[in-house]
Parts: C-alpha cells; structure tokens; sequence
C-alpha cells in the first residue's frame, strides 16, 4: 500500500473531522492571518471552525473580509478534534500555547508552514520551501479540487503579497506570479488589497516611523544597520523593518522592539550575505534565511549587546 502524501493525509482527515481550532504564530502578520481566514473558509462545510489569535488587533487587517471571526480568548469550551497551525516552525511560536498543550481531550495537529527550520512538530505535516502559507494554500486547495471564493482569493492574495515584499522579495518565482494571477481572476482586487495594507497609517505610525529614524544606527563597515524602538512608543502598525531595509548596500537590518521591561522583539531581515535564520536560532529565535525573529527575555540593553557583539564577532 502506497503511503499518502500530506495533502492527502490532510484531505483524509478534514473529511471526519467535525469541531476545527485554526491558530497562527504570536505577532501574527498579514500572511498569517490571511491563510487562517481562507482556510477556515475552505473547510466550513459542517464544521464547527474557531481561528483563534491571542492578543490580536483586526483594525489593521481591513484587507481581510471576515476578519472578525477571529477570537482572542482561548475557547476552552471547545472540545476540538482538529487542531491547524499556520505560519509557524514550532508550536511555541504560538502566544499562549500551552492552552493547546495542555487540552485533555485527543485531537490531531496540522502543521501548515514555510519555514526552513520547521521541526515537524504535527501529527500531518505541510511544509514547503515556498514564498508564503498563502501560497501553499492555493496549491493545496487546487490540487484537493477545493473551490475559491471570492472571499478566499482575497485572504490568499494579501497573505502572498505582505510575504513578498509586494512581490519584490527573492522568495518571488514564476509560480508565486501566476498564483496571484489565477487568485486575481478569480476576485481578488489588488489596488484595493494594496490600498488597504499601505494606504492606511496614522498620525502615531508617523510618530513611529520618526523614532526609528531618530534611533537609527549604522555601521558601513559591517554591513549593518539597527534601530530601536522603546517601550514608550506610540503604538502604531507600520513595519518598521520593511522601512529600513531600504537603506543601500547595508545587507543586514535590525529592529528592537523593548515591549516590556524584559521582554524585547527583534526582527532581523538580509538582502543577500547573512542567513538571519541561523542567527536568530543562536538566541533561540527562527524563521527564514531571509527574514527571521527573536524574543528576548532580557532589557533592551543587554539584548542589544548579546546581539551586536555576535554580529561583530562572526
């Protein structure tokens, strides 16, 4: 007997399964939620389906029609059989997984990611070298024969352009192009997408935009560049990181986000020389060659020499 490949595995078990829990990486991201959004979509029929993000803020997802079905609060109630994954490479990249972990009744785990330093930590494993789990989702969808809608050409367009840079990113291909294509015939309206993922930042996303160029910090000899952004900091939604990385010839971009008094977001993005994937898993972080995170437990100054003094010392 042939084994199943994991788009068949998937198929098989989404078949049987009655009662659906979709989750995504903590921070969540466009691509993220996007692909939680389409495929709660996807799989609906007779199902009961909850996406469910921790601490998430749908005012900045206005690209996505049904964005409010997102829950903050874990459904404890919730005896799902079925446990999905998305855009994460372990399970612990999830805010508040230990809730999953700790659930007492048996389900199964579906782990639908892109990342390079994936650990396979499902029960059935999707994972491919693609630009985004937006992408992914078409391709699974398509091969499974699962309509799309309107709605879900929406999610998965979105998805695939925040993780591409606007399809400006190295991770772009022949077959990411002709995805957004065929996603586009069918209905999704890429001026309106990019409109409301760009278009649509405040007065304190302009404060934000001045701390980090006021912090800004930038070593020519070495190829890189960082900022900071302190605890005090408006709040605000712009990308700090996709700002920054336009700097010419510096490979290697730094943000430092100081969330609380021991605790510190870095995101790390290369042009071409440093696999920042490699580097964040030193500080136990992740994610791609290109574009990867670390939480530190730590003050923003110590974590801030840790890591520059690692970069420097390579």
């Amino acid at each position: 007997m042939s084994k199943l490949t994991p788009y068949q595995q998937f198929e098989q078990h989404i078949k049987n399964a009655k009662k659906i829990l979709i989750t995504a990486h903590r921070y969540p991201d466009i691509d993220a939620i996007g692909s939680c959004l389409a495929l709660a979509d996807a799989i609906k029929s007779d199902k009961t389906i909850k996406v469910w993000i921790p601490k998430n803020n749908t005012k900045d997802w206005d690209c996505f029609p049904k964005s409010d079905l997102v829950e903050k609060e874990f459904p404890s109630s919730f005896k799902f059989d079925t446990c999905i994954v998305c855009d994460c490479s372990n399970l612990e990249r999830v805010e508040n997984y230990e809730h999953i972990q700790n659930t007492t009744h048996d389900y199964t785990t579906i782990n639908i990611d892109h990342h390079s330093d994936n650990n396979y930590f499902g029960d059935i494993n999707i994972v491919e070298t693609i630009s985004s789990v937006g992408e992914l989702l078409y391709h699974l969808f398509t091969k499974l024969k699962i309509p799309i809608s309107s709605s879900m050409a929406t999610c998965l367009y979105a998805a695939i352009s925040f993780d591409t840079g606007r399809f400006a990113y190295s991770n772009v291909t022949e077959k990411t192009l002709e995805t957004a294509s065929k996603l586009v015939k069918i209905g999704a309206n890429p001026y309106l997408i990019t409109q409301a993922m760009e278009e649509n930042k405040s007065e304190k996303d302009f404060q934000l935009i001045k701390i980090a160029i006021d912090n800004l910090i930038i070593n020519k000899h070495a190829s890189f560049a960082y900022t900071t952004i302190p605890k005090k900091s408006p709040k605000g939604s712009v990308k700090i990181i996709d700002l920054i990385r336009q700097l010419k010839d510096i490979d290697l971009l730094i943000v430092f986000q100081e969330l609380q008094s021991k605790l510190v977001k870095v995101n790390l993005r290369s042009k071409s020389q440093v696999n920042v994937s490699k580097l964040a898993q030193q500080f136990g972080g992740g994610g791609h060659d290109r574009a990867a995170g670390i939480l530190f437990n730590k003050d923003l100054e110590t974590c801030q020499a840790e890591l520059i003094q690692y970069i420097q010392s390579r």
